[in-house]
């Protein structure tokens, strides 16, 4: 079995090609002979791991006000998802000081 590997950038669509390559890999049967069993210490790790990345993920809900015409005007430019791109937008903006520094 041939091993394929392919770099994909964001927002990058898959070829056909590549599609029908994919629809038969998902046929293919996993083989799991060269992966060793984990012990039960070993399975507490990867858990805990696991929740502490979730934990890090997290998002917390924030009540802000903002004006109408602001809220309009950003559904009108953004459409569907605009709530995701306002959040990315104030992440962006506490990240970076000379941002940050024109809104004080």
């Amino acid at each position: 079995m041939a091993i394929h590997e392919a770099v994909v950038y964001e927002g990058q669509k898959p070829t056909a090609e590549e599609l029908a390559d994919l629809e038969r890999a998902a046929r293919l049967p996993i083989n799991f002979d060269d992966i060793p069993p984990m012990s039960p210490e070993e399975m507490k790790k990867v858990a805990a791991m696991a929740r502490s990345r979730r934990a890090a993920l997290r998002k917390s809900n924030l009540t802000i006000r903002i004006p109408q015409q602001t809220i309009d005007k950003a559904k009108e430019l953004l459409g569907a998802g605009y709530t995701g791109v306002l959040r990315r937008l104030i992440v962006k903006a506490v990240d970076h000081p000379e941002l940050l520094k024109d809104c004080l």
